[in-house]
């Protein structure tokens, strides 16, 4: 019976709804735990012990494994089946150095269709992004952090614009689950937007710009210098990264990790 992944997601969200097949319930609940962290690059999927977890057949496991393959997040082993990608200091610049191209090129073409009711909604995600550090909710801050650069991108009015960043959003939210928190609280990484929104609110581009590069580009620098240490230290990418897991969050995972990996 796959009940559990029936109850609950990421930061309040509907549960999932029933018409979506068991594979697609698998794939978001691997996705939750990728993103988040629970999942580490070179962490090796067990898809028996899922699915005794799950009290249910290898087949959607397997479908949910194949689609996250293909869209390349995890990775086939030689007869072990898949693991976690790891990523390289090239895909970390890349993927970085585009997403500051597509949020920037989205503040400006925003920017002139901006009125009180997206400055609201953009208010009310740093909000609640504030009030999760504040309880110190890891999972919730990054969430939220990513629903605020998403709802950016869609007030750009522009299609291909929210299409290049969700083609980014899961790669860049799992570099960020890789990057200690303890260099920066988690309630400087929700306050860090405030300049934003303010200079949205003046509209004022050419700050809004600036402030959004300085932002993006902080996080950048974190994540570039945990990669370059695990690239002098085993130049053959075989080691995972070690850094710390984060904190038990408040809704405990319903699949243990232990459970998923080897």
């Amino acid at each position: 019976m796959i009940t559990a992944l029936d109850h609950g997601s990421l930061q309040g969200r509907s549960p999932i709804a029933e018409t979506l097949t068991l594979s697609d319930q698998v794939r978001r609940h691997l996705l939750e735990m990728m993103t988040t962290g629970l999942l580490r690059p070179g962490d090796r999927i067990n898809e028996a012990g899922l699915a005794r977890r799950l009290g249910i057949s290898r087949n959607p496991i397997r479908e949910a494994v194949s689609g996250l393959a293909e869209r390349g997040y995890l990775v086939a082993l030689p007869r072990r089946g898949h693991c976690l990608r790891r990523f390289a200091i090239e895909d970390v610049e890349d993927i970085f150095a585009f997403r500051t191209c597509v949020e920037s090129f989205a503040i400006r073409q925003a920017m002139p269709r901006i009125g009180k009711t997206d400055l609201v909604s953009l208010e009310a995600i740093l909000g609640e992004m504030i009030a999760a550090a504040e309880t110190n909710r890891v999972g919730d801050v990054r969430q939220w952090d990513l629903t605020f650069h998403r709802r950016l991108c869609e007030m750009s009015n522009n299609r291909q614009t929210l299409r290049a960043y969700d083609g980014i959003e899961t790669e860049i939210s799992m570099l960020i689950a890789c990057v200690d928190l303890e260099q920066e609280s988690l309630m400087d990484s929700a306050l860090i937007h405030v300049p934003i929104v303010d200079a949205l609110r003046l509209g004022d581009v050419d700050a809004a710009v600036l402030t959004m590069e300085r932002h993006i580009a902080s996080t950048w620098a974190d994540v570039r210098d945990i990669y370059k240490k695990v690239s002098l230290a085993h130049p053959d990418g075989a080691a995972p990264l070690p850094t710390t897991r984060p904190p038990a969050r408040k809704s405990t995972p319903i699949l243990k990790q232990r459970e998923l990996v080897e």
